[in-house]
C-alpha cells in the first residue's frame, strides 16, 4: 500500500512538472511589425507572420496618412524593425507630397528602430502613376533618414520572369501565388 501512495505521489510530481513545462513554453515574441495596406492583408493570408516572428497590422485601403497614425497609437519600443508597406492608395501624390508624408512616418516611428520601408510594383499601367510620386521619394528619403531602407518588391517583380503570373488581374493586387511569393519575399526583409 506504502509503495502505491510512493507510486501515485511521484506520478503526480511528474505530470505537475510535466504540465508546468507544457504551460510555460510560450510564443515567440515578434521582432517585427508591418504596417501595411491590402498587399499586406493577402501576404498575411499567404503566410506573412506565421511563424510568430512577425506582427502584421494591415488594412484594406490604407492610405499612408492611416500607416501614420497606426505608428503614432503603438509602442513600437519592444519591435527590433519595423516594415512599412504602404503607397499603393496613394495615387495622387507627387514625389514631394509622398516625402512629406515619409517624413511623418519616420518621425512617428523615430531614429531608434531601423525601417524597412517595401516600395511599389511599376509593371502594371495602373500602378505606373503611383511610382512616379511613391518610389523615388522613397530613395530620397533614405538618404535623409539613416535607420530607413527600401524593400525593393518592384526590382524584385522585374528580375522574375513570372512577374506577370504574380499580379492579379486588377492591375494592382497579387494573384493567390503572388501573395504567397510576397509572404515569402517579406519575412526574408526580417532582420534585413
Amino acid at each position: 500500500m506504502r509503495r502505491q501512495v510512493w507510486r501515485l505521489a511521484a506520478s503526480a510530481v511528474v505530470l505537475g512538472a510535466l504540465s508546468i513545462t507544457a504551460c510555460s513554453k510560450e510564443e515567440p515574441a515578434p521582432t517585427a511589425i508591418v504596417i501595411g495596406d491590402s498587399l499586406t492583408v493577402g501576404a498575411e493570408i499567404g503566410g506573412l507572420g506565421r511563424d510568430g516572428t512577425v506582427r502584421v497590422e494591415a488594412r484594406e485601403g490604407r492610405t499612408t496618412e492611416a500607416g501614420i497614425a497606426v505608428a503614432r497609437g503603438e509602442d513600437l519600443s519592444g519591435y527590433e524593425q519595423v516594415i512599412v508597406a504602404l503607397g499603393t492608395n496613394d495615387f495622387a501624390d507627387s514625389e514631394i507630397e509622398y516625402a512629406a508624408k515619409i517624413d511623418r512616418m519616420m518621425d512617428a516611428i523615430g531614429p531608434d528602430i531601423p525601417v524597412t520601408w517595401v516600395n511599389v510594383d511599376s509593371g502594371t499601367a495602373k500602378l505606373s502613376p503611383v511610382v512616379e510620386g511613391v518610389n523615388p521619394a522613397l530613395v530620397a528619403a533614405a538618404e535623409r533618414h539613416p535607420n530607413l531602407t527600401i524593400g525593393d518588391w518592384d526590382g524584385y517583380l522585374a528580375g522574375r520572369g513570372d512577374a506577370d503570373d504574380l499580379r492579379a488581374g486588377d492591375g494592382v493586387h497579387d494573384s493567390a501565388e503572388g501573395y504567397r511569393v510576397r509572404a515569402r519575399w517579406m519575412q526574408d526583409l526580417v532582420g534585413s
